[in-house]
């Protein structure tokens, strides 16, 4: 009796098992040998989950530039986003220079064939811009660029060939330094050789400026450092710089060798140098500072590179680019322009994505970048 008990217990503890195990495989799914699990189907995305972020435009009203629709004709200042001017400059052309900043404009105003007045303006209010100096009637303006504290003007200035009052002077060119604040004016040097200056920068804490001497081809002879007392050095330079090249970051300098090196120097000394070079058989066609960072905007072969002025990986930002006439950088350092097509078409770069955009244009070649801001 107590054995078919004990049968029975075993029967339907067994039997319980079974259904328990039935129950477990019916609630779950099983993979089979050589299949994969079966994908879990995606959640549906909550509504409250942010959408990936699109990103902004390129070109901003807070930009701008100086534009020129003709050499003849008085330079114009328009934003990056609409190409139609709201302001014209004096005279006509331009030859001048943006500060760092991108807001103030100094200017020769050119009247007649005479280029003789240096003007300013803030672009923020172009309508209110002022006289900083005069020359003579035998003197013209060549040049200028600004200080690196914006507080006054490196500027060029050379004989015009006309007759004035007095006996005319022999050919000559001369750096003068302008103090904005007060207005005063006064050579610190003076070429009669016939070689000519192009301005770099000027150090109003060292008290140095420095140039480019240059011959009747445009290429660099010498680096000349002046002090505001008119003391200064020349060190001869390496052949095939065009002076046309040779931009100033603060105390930076850098300058285009034959179209292969990138040369980086301080103003106050030319021997101290670094070089980049380009890949053999590549030409640089132009290299320009980017602002606000330790970097050159390098246009070489049919690409934009960022190249490290100490040194280091470049960073490729575009290619494919047309045979281009220009090469402009924004006072913030966030685009590139590259200018084509004889300076009528536009590519704009963003200096951060290597993303592109044609910038809107109306005929009028842009020839410097300005800030709103």
């Amino acid at each position: 009796m107590r054995g078919r008990d004990a049968q029975a217990l075993i029967f339907w503890i067994g039997l319980l098992i079974v259904i328990v195990l039935l129950v477990v495989l019916a609630g779950s799914s099983v993979a089979l040998r050589g299949e994969a699990p079966p994908t879990p189907s995606p959640s549906a995305r909550p509504s409250g989950t942010a959408q990936a972020i699109q990103p902004g435009p390129l070109l901003s009203d807070s930009r701008g530039f100086i534009a020129l629709p003709a050499k003849a004709a008085p330079a114009q200042l328009r934003r990056e986003t609409d190409p139609a001017p709201f302001s014209e400059l004096r005279g006509q052309g331009f030859i001048g220079a943006v500060s760092g900043t991108g807001r103030r404009v100094a200017y020769w105003v050119t009247s007649d064939g005479a280029t003789r007045e240096l003007r300013v303006f803030d672009v923020t209010a172009p309508d209110q811009d002022t006289s900083l100096a005069t020359v003579v009637d035998t003197e013209r303006g060549a040049a200028a660029v600004w200080s690196s504290d914006r507080t006054g003007v490196l500027a060029v200035v050379e004989s015009s060939g006309r007759a004035g009052t007095a006996e005319a002077p022999g050919p000559f060119s001369a750096l003068r330094v302008v103090d904005t604040p007060t207005r005063s004016i006064h050579e610190i040097s003076r070429l009669t050789d016939g070689s000519q200056y192009w301005p770099a920068g000027w150090d109003r804490v060292s008290r140095l400026a420095g140039a480019c001497v240059y011959g009747s081809d445009g290429m660099g002879i010498a680096w000349a450092v002046v002090g505001e007392d008119a003391v200064g050095a020349r060190v001869p330079m390496d052949d095939g710089i065009p002076a046309l090249t040779i931009v100033a970051n603060g105390n930076d300098v850098l300058g285009v060798i034959k179209s292969s090196v990138v040369r980086v120097w301080t103003l106050a000394s030319y021997t101290q140098h670094l070089e980049f070079g380009a890949v053999s058989g590549e030409r640089i066609s132009f290299a320009r500072w980017r602002p606000s960072a330790d970097e050159i905007v390098v246009l070489v072969a049919d690409r934009l590179e960022l190249w490290p002025k100490g040194g280091g990986d470049r960073r490729v930002m575009t290619r494919g680019l047309p045979q281009a006439k220009d090469l402009l950088v924004s006072s913030d350092g966030a685009l590139a322009f590259v200018t084509f097509d004889g300076g009528l078409s536009v590519t704009a770069v963003d200096l951060a994505s290597g993303r592109t955009i044609a910038l809107p244009m109306s005929g009028a070649q842009i020839v410097a970048a300005v800030s709103f801001r």
